[in-house]
């Protein structure tokens, strides 16, 4: 029976989503917001993910009825090596002004932190040590700081800015989601846009339901 547990728990853990809502803010004077044109910025210096992030999400927009154009596409390939200055934000908001846009969406990982698995610390819990002994020997390679059965959970931060002329480049939402370290990468940014999308459309930003 206690086999059986385990496998379950292990069923539901890995089974789900490995991206999950923690936080978000939306702009209260803003009820619903339906861009026309936006532009997907997937912020990382890995080109691979962003290529891969930034058409997921585009595409999933596109299927929601929003014009989305991955920045990948959009910047030239020297634009995220140099640093740039107020006046080129400027000039660049111009430009995305006149090619239509009035949005930009922005994602990026903002932190990490580490945590033991459903199995290991109901393992830690339920196993029925008969001396101090047994417990402390047991668990002396915490003095080691050896991480056994651990994993990562990535913490993700995405931003959508209105470059509209009445609301310069006004925050009209924002989300904190946290990202389980996947089995892929594509399964990673998959559960991501899936619930991005999910906050967005019951916000009514972006899309609606």
């Amino acid at each position: 029976m206690r086999y059986i547990l385990i496998a379950l728990i292990v069923f539901i853990f890995f089974g789900c989503s490995t991206s999950k809502m923690v936080n978000q803010w939306k702009d209260p004077a803003t009820e619903t917001f339906l861009a026309n044109k936006v532009l997907v910025v997937g912020m990382t210096a890995d080109k691979e993910i962003r290529r891969a992030f930034e058409t997921e999400l585009s595409q999933e927009l596109e299927k929601n009825e929003v014009v989305a154009v991955r920045s990948i596409d959009f910047f030239e390939s020297s634009f995220n090596n140099v640093k740039q200055s107020e006046a080129d934000l400027n000039m660049l908001q111009q430009e995305l002004l006149e090619k239509g846009f009035d949005a930009i969406l922005l994602s990026k990982i903002t932190g990490q932190y580490s945590k033991v698995t459903v199995v290991q610390a109901y393992r830690s819990f339920a196993k029925p040590y008969q001396s101090f002994r047994d417990y402390y020997y047991s668990n002396q390679h915490i003095y080691q700081r050896e991480q056994s059965e651990s994993y990562r959970v990535y913490i993700s931060e995405t931003s959508l800015f209105c470059i509209c002329l009445e609301k310069e480049r006004e925050l009209l939402w924002r989300g904190q989601i946290e990202i389980t370290a996947p089995s892929s990468s594509e399964k990673g940014i998959s559960d991501f846009v899936k619930t991005l999308t999910a906050a967005l459309k019951e916000k009514e930003i972006l899309m609606t339901e």
